[in-house]
């Protein structure tokens, strides 16, 4: 792919306006980037370690802490300088869709339609903006595709290294990108046309395992398991139609079938206006027509996480975004094929004229149902300090608050004394008991009720109400603040 001024132009067009779309959500909400328990653990992670002290046990593994570690040296220890990452690494997406869709064979049109569409998407933006290991991982996967394809093109060696080092940190920073490791292989063998070569595939095994083997030496030597998860121990293909779970976090009952919720990054507005997928098919059969190895590799992104989704018992509308970048270039190749078809051919003005309007729909369809879905979750987030700072009217500097769900937000935001639930059972709630002391407790006990039925927080929960007796004090949100009798 020859790169001219016009390519950089657009490309730095599109860097400048999914940054700016993300920076205008986290000014227009006040968002830090910080919420529920995962962001608050990685962050946890990395600022112990950037500040020398050391950190507990990690489940996750170690690609994302180690950036944020990184940031941490550089910036000092902030929620901001974290934040920093995520949002430039999201708008990075945007030109690097860009790059991949030019290496397909797009023109400029084409290609500028997959950056947008990866700029503008619903879930890209959110996970922009908080402190989470998706955006990263992601920018990673989408490096690695861009080296990829320069190998397949010139056969250097030094391309596949780096598209093995760059996959392997996607990986290291988010398990489920391991599933790209098929798709990758699989183009590199059809490119290589039956002459395996030793030499690349194993400068491309070191590079990876560089990576990789620190990954490894840690989990082998930590208390929590990895690759062993709980997804993956109850993986099964009958999940697929299934939308009823039962797991380790509790009891959920789900609208859709994990078929249909794990494909909405093909049909949902959220992710890509209905619009645009009619045009993945014509741009599978366009590729597949010109290079067979560039279209096994993307079909397959698109296909082989979206396999082992479909059968974890849980669902999270996250997850899917792995597939977005080989969605994205789909559909830019989709359109300017549909404008190339030979029953049209004479009337390119009119038809790249229909097509833009068709663009310009499905964008603004796309735009507006992000807005919708972030303002919500950011909303939940506010309401979420909301509660933190509403607790603290209420509840003694001294006392013990337990609670679940808002753990980590009250231990950041307030100087609460604060326990997890999760982690309470009734004989530590007895050694932690002092007589004639009251505690409190904040729960949404609906939750606790349904989702953690029979299961740790309940039995907690119950303990508290049955033996020490509760007294409500007030609500906030979905949120029951109860002082524990003494």
């Amino acid at each position: 792919m020859a790169v001219d001024r016009r390519d950089v132009g657009l490309m730095l067009a599109l860097f400048a306006a999914a940054l700016l779309l993300r920076v205008l959500y986290v000014l227009g909400y006040g968002f830090d980037g910080l919420y529920g328990q995962d962001a608050f653990a990685y962050y946890d992670f990395a600022a112990a370690v950037a500040s020398g002290r050391t950190p507990g046990p990690f489940f996750w593994p170690l690609g994302y802490p180690v950036l944020l570690t990184g940031a941490f040296a550089l910036f000092g220890v902030s929620a901001a300088a974290a934040q920093a990452i995520n949002l430039a690494l999201g708008a990075l997406l945007a030109p690097l869709v860009y790059v991949l869709a030019r290496q397909a064979g797009c023109r400029w049109p084409g290609a500028l339609a997959a950056g947008l569409l990866m700029a503008i998407c619903g879930q890209a933006v959110q996970s922009s903006l908080v402190v989470m290991a998706d955006i990263p991982a992601l920018a990673w996967a989408v490096i690695s595709a861009v080296a990829l394809n320069v190998y397949l093109d010139d056969r250097r060696r030094r391309w596949l290294a780096l598209a093995a080092v760059t996959v392997a940190l996607a990986a290291v920073t988010r398990w489920l990108y391991l599933a790209l490791v098929l798709p990758w292989g699989m183009a590199v063998l059809v490119a290589w046309r039956g002459r395996f070569r030793w030499q690349d595939a194993l400068a491309a095994l070191a590079a990876a395992l560089v990576i990789l083997l620190p990954q490894m030496l840690y989990s082998t030597t930590g208390p929590y398991p990895t690759l062993n998860h709980a997804w993956v121990r109850g993986w099964s293909p009958e999940n697929m139609l299934r939308r009823d779970f039962v797991n380790v976090d509790g009891v959920f009952h789900y609208e859709q079938a994990n078929a249909l919720f794990y494909a909405r990054p093909f049909y949902d507005a959220y992710y890509l206006a209905p619009v645009f997928a009619v045009f993945m098919l014509p741009g599978l059969w366009t590729l597949w027509r010109r290079d067979v190895a560039r279209a096994l590799m993307t079909a397959g992104w698109a296909l082989v996480p979206y396999g082992f989704l479909v059968g974890i018992p849980y669902q999270n509308i996250r997850f899917p975004l792995i597939v977005f970048p080989a969605i994205a270039v789909l559909a830019g190749l989709g359109i300017e094929a549909v404008e190339g078809w030979q029953v049209i051919r004479g009337r390119q003005a009119a038809v790249w004229g229909i097509l833009g309007m068709v663009v310009l729909f499905g964008l603004g369809q796309t735009v507006s149902a992000g807005q919708e879905v972030i303002g919500t979750f950011l909303g939940r987030q506010q309401a979420d300090r909301a509660a933190a700072a509403w607790v603290t009217a209420y509840v003694p500097p001294e006392a013990n608050l337990y609670t679940f769900g808002l753990t980590l937000t009250l231990q950041h935001y307030t100087d609460l004394e604060v326990y997890e639930l999760f982690y309470e059972t009734p004989d530590t709630l007895t050694d932690r008991w002092v007589a004639g002391q009251p505690d409190y407790l904040l729960i949404n006990v609906w939750q606790i009720e349904n989702q953690w039925d029979g299961r740790a927080p309940q039995i907690a929960f119950h303990w508290l109400r049955d033996v020490r007796g509760l007294t409500e004090l007030g609500r906030y949100g979905n949120y029951t603040l109860f002082r524990v009798g003494g």
